[in-house]
Parts: structure tokens; C-alpha cells; sequence
């Protein structure tokens, strides 16, 4: 796309404190429609049950709280079921044509853009984002969202989060 001059718009979604913020009955939920279940399911829901989390700040510590929500980070299963959780997202974009990559909590969303219906498109698929993580109770960490673009771009445009502006950035950190 590069070398025919045309640009590459990719949008960077973050979601705030997103493996905190997975419901665990929509996780389960999740699981049991890609076909996971019986003693597979059951030892996921016993895995996330009675979980507890306590703070520590030098030598205080937090009252004992139980999780309601959250996948366990640094297992090796939380950023699959991360990953579960959010699949569907990326599945619902591409039916709308734009491309998209997952890597933990974070989200790219690109596609080509070479007209004012392009960039309408990208737009459509920044509101579905807002309108899945809404249903899905995630919320996205609009300071930590950005657009770049990739080539030469014919025209520039906002696109925007919450009502908010994605800032424009020419270089971004990309996992």
C-alpha cells in the first residue's frame, strides 16, 4: 500500500485496567459459546472463584477484598482469557472491513485509506469499539488511544473516542 502511495490509518485502542475489568460471568459466558464446557469450564470457574486481593504500601497492608472481576495476571491463562473475552470484538470489526490485531489488552484497528468514505469507516469502527466495550463493561483509556498514519495521506481528519480527539502521533510503541 506503501509503495502504491496510499495511506494506512491504524487506530490505537487501550483499555483501561482491562484484565481487572473482565466480568467473570461473561467470561464464562464467552467460554461456553466457543464450546467450552463441562469439567473444562468448571475448573475455569473454580480457578476465579474466591479470589481475594490485598494492597500492600511499605510495610501497611489493605483490607482483604474479594474479586468480582478480573482475569489473575502474571498466570499464564489470564491474557487467554483476555484474549477470549475481546475475540469477538476483532471478528465484528473485520466484518465491517477493517483490519485488526490483538495483542493483551491492546487493540489495532486499521485499513486503507484513500477517500472521506475510508475515514468514515474507520470512524464507524472507533464507535463500535465504544459501543462493545460499553456492553462488555470495559472502558478505554482514551489518554492512551492514538492515530497513525502509515504512508502518504491524501487528507487528514479527526477521529474521535467518548467525544474526545485521538491525538495524531508519526511514531507510536507497537507490540
Amino acid at each position: 500500500m506503501i509503495q502504491n502511495r496510499s495511506a494506512v490509518t491504524i487506530a490505537y485502542i487501550d483499555f483501561t485496567q482491562a484484565f481487572d475489568s473482565v466480568s467473570h460471568e461473561k467470561l464464562f459466558a464467552r467460554l461456553y459459546m466457543y464450546g467450552i464446557c463441562g469439567n473444562v469450564l468448571q475448573w475455569l470457574q473454580n480457578f476465579f472463584k474466591d479470589r481475594t486481593h490485598q494492597t500492600r504500601v511499605g510495610e501497611c497492608l489493605s483490607d482483604v477484598c474479594n474479586l468480582l472481576s478480573g482475569v489473575v495476571q502474571g498466570s499464564g491463562i489470564g491474557p487467554i482469557m483476555f484474549i477470549v473475552y475481546i475475540n469477538e470484538l476483532a471478528q465484528l470489526l473485520e466484518h465491517y472491513g477493517i483490519m485488526v490485531k490483538l495483542f493483551a489488552d491492546d487493540v489495532k484497528a486499521y485499513l486503507q485509506v484513500v477517500n472521506v468514505d475510508d475515514a468514515n469507516k474507520l470512524q464507524k469502527a472507533l464507535d463500535i469499539i465504544v459501543e462493545w466495550a460499553n456492553e462488555w463493561q470495559l472502558l478505554l483509556s482514551v489518554n492512551k488511544c492514538n492515530i497513525v498514519n502509515v504512508g502518504y495521506a491524501p487528507f487528514m481528519t479527526d477521529y474521535y473516542v467518548y467525544d474526545s480527539v485521538l491525538p495524531r502521533n508519526s511514531s507510536c510503541r507497537d507490540m
